[in-house]
């Protein structure tokens, strides 16, 4: 029986993955287990680590890590703990194919102590580019320990090759997020709404630019000035990322709406409920990656903040716009007069999850018939 083991340090990236785990888990030749860190299973959003046990998976570890993340030094020292913890963990424990993905600080930490213990690591999302976040050197960090990788866009998989990993060991399957939009359940979302809009709504879900020098409270309120131009709408605040400076925005936020009846906030909702959500939205603003990948499979645009996700491919019912709040209010209004068009999602591909699952099955064999095989760098022909 093969060991798999999911590392998740996010509320979002398992409602991402789910389906594909599903798959894995049900398989009678494969042992999956979830090792559980970070925001997810933090109280402070949500413990989501509740939610994958009720949905029954094998929660095998989960780490809980130094409070605090205003600063980067914070954030350094979360990541310390992380790699002490998981360095030892993996010392005794030894999956046969560790699953990890994208780019969070902690996973950079548990990707470390993977490689260090010569666990073979899968990546999902790399090559992707996102020039204002410290997400995109661990993003790239990440890719050099992984010894297999899932990219979601032929231009990501091209760049993973740059990076000198080996074509046969790079495979554009798609985004599991833009699947899951196709296959939104509408009644089992609905019954997990807490709220109900009372009229047209935007989502707002916007994160910190942890390499921007302009200060995240001054980017915050300029977002809600924006916000303030438009009484006619409601607007659904939803709770930023564990990154540096989250709490700035947060605190802004619950202010904000604390004295604003067309505003409300959310720290916490299911994948599917979020995405209902989004479904019938006039638009999502802000500068999550749930408005690159997931909002064009909707037909909702994305008013699209600042750099944090400048560098990743996007349809053309994104738009960009500086923090500034005209363009901003601006933006808006485009959504609002192109909501429902049809735009082609680059991140979309059919049975997805079924691609993952297939694939991953094929490189335990691999593992299995030839062993942890040492990496080399695949150096691509240039002239000087």
């Amino acid at each position: 029986m093969y060991q798999i083991s999911f590392a998740v340090d996010s509320r979002a990236e398992f409602g991402i993955v789910e389906r594909y785990l599903k798959l894995l888990d049900n398989d009678r030749d494969v042992k999956l287990t979830i090792l559980a860190t970070g925001s997810f299973v933090e109280e402070e959003f949500g413990c989501q680590v509740d939610l994958a046990k009720k949905h029954g998976f094998d929660i095998s570890f989960e780490l809980h890590l130094p409070s605090g993340y205003s600063s980067n030094a914070e954030v350094i020292n979360r990541m310390a703990a992380c790699l002490s913890s998981f360095g030892e963990y993996f010392e005794t424990t030894r999956p046969d194919l560790l699953i990890v993905l994208g780019d969070r600080y902690e996973m950079l930490a548990v990707s470390v102590a993977a490689a260090m213990q010569r666990i073979p690591i899968l990546h999902l999302h790399g090559g992707e580019a996102t020039y204002g976040n410290y997400d995109e050197f661990i993003r790239h960090s990440i890719t050099k320990l992984s010894t297999f990788h899932f990219a979601s866009c032929e231009e990501y998989r091209d760049r993973i090759i740059q990076l000198g990993e080996h074509p046969d060991r790079v495979f554009c399957l798609g985004a599991l997020g833009a699947e899951n939009c196709v296959l939104l359940s509408e009644r089992a979302s609905m019954e997990q709404l807490p709220l109900t809009p009372s009229k047209d709504f935007c989502i707002v879900l916007f994160h910190p630019e942890t390499l921007s020098n302009i200060d995240v409270i001054e980017q915050t309120e300029t977002l809600l000035s924006a916000c303030d131009m438009h009484s006619d709408l409601e607007f659904i605040f939803l709770g930023s990322n564990a990154d540096t400076q989250a709490n700035e925005i947060r605190n802004t936020v619950k202010d904000y709406v604390a004295s604003h009846d067309n505003a409300s906030y959310l720290e916490n909702l299911p994948v599917d409920s979020f995405l209902h959500l989004l479904k019938h939205a006039e638009c999502l603003i802000g500068n999550s990656s749930s408005g690159i990948i997931e909002a064009p499979s909707l037909g909702v645009p994305t008013v699209n903040i600042g750099n944090r996700q400048k560098g990743r491919v996007r349809a053309e019912s994104v738009i960009d716009v500086a923090c500034d709040s005209t363009q901003i209010s601006g933006a808006i209004n485009w959504a609002q007069a192109h909501k429902g068009e049809k735009s082609t999602n680059p991140y979309y591909r059919e049975d997805a999850a079924r691609s993952y699952y297939k694939k991953t099955k094929e490189l335990l064999e691999v593992i299995s018939e030839k062993g942890i095989m040492p990496k080399e760098f695949y150096d691509l022909g240039y002239q000087a």
